[in-house]
């Protein structure tokens, strides 16, 4: 990433070095830099120091979510210090000039924990889905146009965590192999061995295949590259997604831009990106009965038209390319700045000598 923003052609300072953005904020206090925009995520616990410094800068925020509204799970002085932050948060962000947030679900929570800051600040910006900086081949194609697979394919991509719920597919496995059905259920995604939680999730998961007796329907994939990653998604016939009020979820994305129908909890972003009956199918509540109706029906429905034919393809593709796309992303940048800015034209504002920007 610093490459890449290294190699545009602005004024641009990345500051993705430091591991907390108050270091980078003391850092440009004492600069002789002098920047019309600072962009800052993560933490806005460093906004109104910038303020203070730079009263003139413009502040545009990318919040991923609240922080009060996080539990930290490392040592006890992070976690302390993420609490007092969550305590003033509301005052944080009202230094700030625009706030993006990753998902109406995360504004609805924003404003619902911090009243105060005025909502006409908020935007709603969708995470990009930079597809084409991972190298998959031919371009995405609808389950009809490859061979079909002998046993229908389901792929679950995400990290083996607690809070992802991977544990009710495998419920669901050996409640759809009580009722006959013999699926192909792959659970690819990365495994953290430095981090217990993560060793210990997966641990108990692999336990819970054996001692369901689905090992004949559930195979582990850890840690795939992204390039495996996105092979699997092409293999697949739909995909899994089983996290609880998350804040946005990228898998989702990655489902629709291959092609492929995905199940998720209906809540938080995954509720917003997936369009019920047309790109997947939505679950009230993580549970495996819930979970195992939604992949029998997937089971049962030969097509998905709206992905597997071409020509209907091509409004979920201009769906994604507006709204989940690196371009999508930009154009909504472009949106902000000409709010910050509205004297002077998006095109003047991104020509090579200003804005003086700090990522």
């Amino acid at each position: 990433m610093i490459a890449e923003i290294r190699g545009a052609k602005l004024a641009l300072h990345p500051g993705d070095w430091y591991s907390q953005n108050v270091a980078l904020a003391w850092q440009l206090v004492f600069s002789d830099l002098d920047p019309d925009l600072i962009v800052i995520d993560h933490s806005a616990s460093c906004v109104p120091m910038i303020k203070w410094r730079f009263p003139s800068v413009k502040v545009l925020f990318y919040c991923h979510f609240p922080q009060q509204l996080v539990t930290p799970s490392r040592f006890f002085l992070y976690r302390w210090y993420s609490k007092a932050v969550g305590l003033l948060e509301g005052t944080l962000f009202n230094s700030a000039d625009i706030i993006m947030v990753n998902s109406h679900f995360t504004e609805k929570q924003f404003l619902r924990v911090m009243p105060d800051v005025c909502p006409s600040k908020l935007m709603v910006v969708y995470p990009p889905c930079d597809i084409d900086s991972v190298s998959v081949g031919n371009k995405p194609i609808g389950r009809k146009q490859r061979p079909s697979n002998q046993r229908y394919t389901f792929l679950s991509m995400n990290r083996f965590w607690p809070e992802k719920r991977i544990d009710i597919i495998v419920e669901a496995a050996a409640m759809l192999k009580s009722r006959d059905w013999c699926p192909r259920i792959l659970l690819a995604g990365s495994v953290m061995p430095h981090i217990p939680e993560s060793r210990i999730y997966h641990d108990l998961l692999k336990k819970m295949v054996v001692d369901l007796n689905v090992s004949d329907l559930i195979e582990f994939i850890d840690s795939p590259t992204e390039a495996e990653k996105f092979v699997l998604y092409r293999q697949c016939d739909s995909v899994l997604y089983t996290p609880p009020n998350e804040h946005f979820g990228i898998v989702p994305i990655e489902a629709l831009e291959q092609r492929r129908p995905v199940i998720v909890c209906n809540s938080g972003g995954p509720a917003e990106t997936v369009l019920e009956g047309v790109t997947g199918s939505k679950i009230e509540i993580p549970d495996g009965t819930l979970l195992a109706d939604a992949m029998e029906q997937h089971m049962q429905r030969p097509l998905w038209p709206a992905l597997d034919n071409d020509d209907d393809y091509e409004f979920q593709r201009k769906r994604f390319q507006f709204n989940f796309s690196s371009t999508g992303f930009s154009s909504r940048i472009d949106d902000a700045l000409a709010i910050m800015f509205p004297k002077s034209r998006t095109a003047h504002c991104l020509s090579p000598s200003e804005p003086r920007t700090h990522a």
